[in-house]
Parts: structure tokens; C-alpha cells; sequence
């Protein structure tokens, strides 16, 4: 293994122990329990999927987006405001409040918005904030970047902290234009200092869906739940994508 491979720790802005991060992150969370209906049950179960740099960590923060995003529907809706800042403020508070800090130790964990919420007071890191931020934006229809960057106070040479960035353009998505920045793991909600950022746009994909006019001889015969027009029809689309692994820091490709 390279040692771009290695796993590096999750560390914020300072070059401080893992318990200080915790205590100097801490906050008094809401109770939150008129929320608790609004998520699916989920059991938090662990897949490890093997290692790799923070540009695959980020990858993978957009499939656990993709995929994970429906748990967000009901609350989305709730944190909706008139204006795109007054809605990115609204979600950095839902997450701040309700939500604590904890930097991950060894194991390097990518939860779900369900999953996040059901352990919010164990605590998740930038990853996870990140998620469900993102999450809560692909519900609203607001685009927006998962933005990873390097920071001069530790390890300069590494990507070490990661958070959500929302273009005040939404039609081109030009974040030279401004931008808003939704960052759970801080008090202010406003961005470190960085010398180094890589955006990833979160998108979802999407199908064009038609029956092209062809020679009548060619076309296959309807299957028997199509034959009945009072027939109900379900159709699904599923998307696999493979969520987890470790969050790994290191130097960028």
C-alpha cells in the first residue's frame, strides 16, 4: 500500500488530540423528538469496504447521497425558508442543535441521515454533516458542492476537513459568484481558512424515458400486468451503488 493509501485521522483545523476536538466541539443538543417520526428505522449496521484517499471518501459521500437522500424527505420541508440563505441557515441550525460532534478514531464511519440522527447523541464528524446537509439540499432542489480542503494550522499537505457549499447562482452553479457554506461541526457556521479546495458537485442522475415508433412486427408482446388498464403498475428503478469504507486523508492525486 502507498502511502497515499494510509489512512489519515479526521482532524479540524488544529493540530490537537482527538479529545480535545471533542470537548472544544461539544455543544448542548435539542431533544429533537418531533423529529424522531419523520426518519425510517434503521439498525446502523457497519460494511467495510476497504481504504482509500480523500478523493474516494468523497465519492463515496455522494453514492450514501444518492442512495440515502429519501430518509430526508419529510424533515427538508421543514427547514425550508423564503430565501436561499434563510433555508442554508435554517439547516446548519437543524444540524448544530440537534446533532453532536465527534471526530472518528481509527475507523473512519459514513452514516445515513437516519442513522445519523438515531446516534446524534454519540456524536458524528464533518463526514456525516456533510451527508446529511447534502441530503437535505438534493430534496429541495438546491445545488450544491461537497468541498474538501487543505488547511495552513495542520498538515498543509493534506486534504483534512470537508463540508457543503451552496452557489448563490443557482442557475450556473458559479460559486465565483458567492456562495453559502453549511458546516455542522462549527459554532459560527463559517468557513476555515484554507490554501487548497476541491469541489464535488452533488447531482442526481437522471433517465429520459420513451417508446421510440418502430415496426409493429418488432415490438414484444406487453406482459400480463400491462394487459388490464385497471392493472396497477409499479415501476422501479434501482440504483446500486456500493456506501462505506474509510474516510482516509491524503495527499491529492
Amino acid at each position: 500500500m502507498n502511502s497515499r493509501n494510509k489512512r489519515k485521522p479526521d482532524i479540524l483545523c488544529k493540530n490537537e488530540t482527538k479529545m480535545d476536538i471533542d470537548s472544544l466541539l461539544q455543544r448542548k443538543l435539542l431533544g429533537g423528538q418531533e423529529y424522531e417520526p419523520l426518519f425510517p428505522k434503521v439498525a446502523c449496521d457497519k460494511t467495510k469496504l476497504g481504504n482509500g484517499n480523500t478523493f474516494d471518501t468523497v465519492r463515496l459521500i455522494k453514492e450514501m447521497v444518492i442512495k440515502y437522500n429519501d430518509q430526508t424527505k419529510q424533515v427538508a420541508t421543514l427547514l425550508q425558508r423564503e430565501s436561499l440563505k434563510e433555508t442554508c441557515d435554517k439547516i446548519y441550525w437543524f444540524l448544530y442543535h440537534h446533532i453532536q460532534y465527534k471526530a472518528d478514531g481509527m475507523e473512519q464511519n459514513l452514516r445515513s441521515p437516519a442513522c445519523a440522527f438515531k446516534q446524534r447523541a454519540v456524536g458524528v464528524d464533518c463526514k456525516t454533516y456533510s451527508i446529511f446537509a447534502s441530503c437535505l439540499l438534493v430534496n429541495l432542489g438546491i445545488r450544491h458542492y461537497i468541498r474538501q480542503i487543505k488547511q495552513p494550522s495542520f498538515r498543509p499537505d493534506l486534504f483534512t476537513h470537508v463540508y457543503v457549499i451552496v452557489p448563490l447562482n443557482q442557475e450556473t452553479g458559479n460559486i465565483s459568484e458567492g456562495y453559502f457554506i453549511i458546516d455542522g461541526t462549527t459554532n459560527n457556521n463559517r468557513e476555515p481558512i484554507h490554501t487548497m479546495a476541491h469541489d464535488t458537485e452533488v447531482n442526481l442522475p437522471h433517465f429520459g424515458l420513451n417508446a421510440p415508433k418502430g415496426n409493429r412486427k418488432n415490438v414484444a408482446k406487453k406482459p400480463n400486468f400491462f394487459a388490464k388498464p385497471s392493472s396497477n403498475v409499479v415501476l422501479v428503478s434501482a440504483i446500486v451503488v456500493v456506501i462505506g469504507g474509510a474516510f482516509v486523508f491524503g495527499k491529492s492525486n
